[in-house]
């Protein structure tokens, strides 16, 4: 993240994130690690 400019670029202002790992699965944003969370989306 440090070295790629555009990219916390998207993670601030295209997702409203100012943590990770925040994980973007299809339409669906992930901030923190939620391994119940993750499975779903997966399954999805």
């Amino acid at each position: 993240m440090s070295a790629d400019e555009q990219a916390v670029n998207d993670l601030v202002y295209k997702y409203q994130s100012r943590s990770t790992p925040t994980l973007v699965i299809g339409e669906e944003v992930m901030n923190g690690f939620d391994p119940d969370r993750l499975d779903e989306l997966m399954r999805e």
